[in-house]
């Protein structure tokens, strides 16, 4: 975890500043002892206290005394308020620090680079395993420090008062604070590894089936998705029962020793009595009394080390998790030294293929294509041609295996992912609607945007009835994920959004999957229109209208098999003119 918190403290902000995370987690352990060692000189000053004055002596003989019990009160409680709050200081600024570096390393990942990892695990890890990471800080790392430093204190009073009630005292704590939650670690290790685990893939079946929901009801598989949600939940309470078993075990045990240990201390107290006068071996009565009550001030003090050694297998198996987004392969890694984005606005595909595996068949094969200010390129293709695919390599979601593709003159591999994607506005197939007003959907694309210019990008979409009809106009809520538009709706407002980014390449995927004839014809002349100006790639299976384009290019199995205007293409016998036969058909 140490390396995933340093990571994500560079990415965040650069390297690790010593007035950061260090200092205030130094900061916490410093009032952690403050509050332990102060209690623990008030038990033993208490302790002193009370049997002297039952001998009754001078008033003056215990003034001290009075004076110091008051101290260590008022100092523990102002050291474990300081250590809540600069505990909970620590942790929410580590927290923020982890989310950080895993939101940087999903951002790279996106779209195609989790490989085998389900959307609802990479939900588990975003929330549930990076909160879970905090236990190695607050509920492991400064326990363990003040609860044993305050131990070794203990043990160095009592060897002093006496030294066979602190080396039995000494034993019982290396028992209960080191071997009893070591043992109890090592038992809970697979449940804390299944814990982790088992939390993804039940967010992982949990996600799906609420994804899937309405399939499952119409084919009538609902009872098998829910027998398989019991049996992941099943095995997840079986983790969990074995954590708690292994915790509450490892606490009994402690207990148990401590018990012991108090007792054993009180007995070696006890025995020392009869030696007379002083020395190494005798103790007087108030002599005992403090060593005894110092043994218990130990083992307060180390009473959390069970539960934060049961906690640990639990929060390292989490932090592996999360760790690991950083250990899969970028599908565009990033150059070292990226160059500046050039200001010309010409993307240029030579010679371009691409594979999604490194050893898997290409998706797209020996692709040239430009796209410059003002011309317009459709691309068609039947269902897995590689139109899709072509969108992906234009957005740098993926790199060419071979050929090369550039932007301005420029190779896009030596630029900033980020810096190409800038210069692109894309329409995917299916765009993401989010659970938010009309409007903040829209100003994703251009957050400064005016009311009007939402008002007229839709409107010009044919959306402009629709819009009336709304509720509340451009702050309607449109529900989690869409719910409350159709799918024509749905990508008329991803169509918008491109048109309002106003950047220079225009990439519309499938733009008229879900219109009818009329508004087809009217959502291209108003892409047409908006698109003046700029390079234009328009995907889409449907060959109406395709005339307006300078150029026609067909794929088919992910290479290019005819090109050129679509009125010489339809006249001719090739693959174009078979489709549009296919059409009509």
């Amino acid at each position: 975890m140490t390396v995933v918190a340093a990571s994500a403290c560079r990415t965040a902000t650069g390297p690790v500043r010593p007035d950061s995370v260090v200092v205030r987690g130094a900061t916490t352990v410093v009032l952690g002892l403050v509050g332990q060692l102060s209690s623990l000189g008030l038990l033993a000053t208490s302790a002193w206290l009370l049997t002297t004055s039952s001998l009754r002596p001078p008033i003056l003989t215990l003034t001290v005394a009075i004076a110091a019990v008051r101290l260590f009160a008022l100092l523990r409680g102002l050291g474990r308020y300081g250590e809540r709050l600069a505990g909970h200081d620590l942790a929410l600024r580590f927290l923020a620090r982890v989310r950080v570096w895993t939101y940087r390393q999903l951002e790279r990942l996106v779209p195609g680079g989790l490989g085998e990892i389900a959307a609802g695990d990479v939900v588990s890890r975003v929330v549930a395993d990076v909160e879970a990471t905090q236990d190695l800080v607050v509920r492991v790392g400064v326990p363990a420090v003040t609860g044993l430093a305050t131990a070794a204190v203990a043990v160095a009073v009592d060897a002093l008062l006496l030294p066979l009630a602190g080396a039995v005292l000494g034993a019982g704590l290396v028992l209960a604070g080191v071997v009893v939650p070591a043992v109890g670690r090592r038992v809970g290790r697979p449940a804390g590894a299944s814990l982790a685990s088992g939390r993804g893939r039940v967010a992982a079946v949990v996600a799906e089936t609420l994804e899937g929901a309405a399939d499952l009801l119409a084919f009538g598989a609902v009872d098998e998705a829910l027998g398989l949600l019991d049996r992941c939940e099943a095995s997840l309470s079986c983790a969990v029962l074995a954590t708690a078993r292994a915790a509450g075990t490892a606490a009994a045990l402690g207990a148990l020793v401590a018990g012991a240990t108090t007792l054993g201390v009180a007995a070696v107290g006890a025995a020392s009595l009869a030696h007379p006068g002083a020395g190494p071996d005798h103790l007087t009565p108030v002599g005992v009394a403090v060593v005894v009550f110092v043994a218990l001030a130990a083992f307060d003090a180390i009473a959390t080390l069970p539960d934060a050694f049961s906690r640990l297998e639990g929060a390292l198996s989490a932090a592996r998790r999360v760790r690991a987004l950083g250990t899969i392969a970028s599908p565009v890694p990033e150059p070292r030294s990226p160059l500046p984005a050039p200001s010309e606005p010409v993307v240029v595909l030579e010679d371009v293929s691409v594979t999604y595996r490194p050893d898997g068949a290409p998706a797209l094969e020996h692709i040239d294509l430009v796209l410059e200010p003002d011309r317009r390129v459709a691309v068609v293709g039947a269902s897995g041609a590689g139109k899709s695919t072509l969108a992906l390599t234009l957005l740098r979601f993926l790199d060419p295996r071979r050929g090369r593709l550039t932007l301005g003159g420029v190779s896009v591999q030596e630029l900033s992912a980020d810096d190409v994607r800038e210069r692109i506005a894309w329409a995917p197939q299916d765009p993401a609607i989010f659970a938010a007003t009309l409007a903040a959907n829209l100003r994703l694309a251009r957050p400064g945007a005016e009311d009007a210019d939402l008002v007229d990008v839709l409107t010009s979409l044919g959306l402009g009835p629709w819009l009336a009809r709304l509720p509340d106009g451009l702050s309607s809520e449109l529900g989690e994920r869409g719910q409350r538009v159709s799918g024509g709706e749905r990508q008329r407002i991803g169509l918008a959004r491109a048109l309002l980014a106003n950047r220079p390449v225009l990439v519309l995927d499938e733009p008229s999957a879900h219109l009818d004839a009329g508004n087809e014809d009217l959502v291209r002349e108003a892409v047409l229109r908006h698109s003046a100006g700029r390079a234009l790639l328009w995907i889409t299976h449907s060959l109406v209208g395709l005339e307006d384009f300078d150029e026609v290019v067909v794929l088919a199995h992910g290479r290019v098999v005819e090109r050129g205007h679509a009125v010489e293409l339809a006249r001719g016998a090739g693959p174009y003119a078979a489709l549009m036969a296919d059409a009509r058909s």
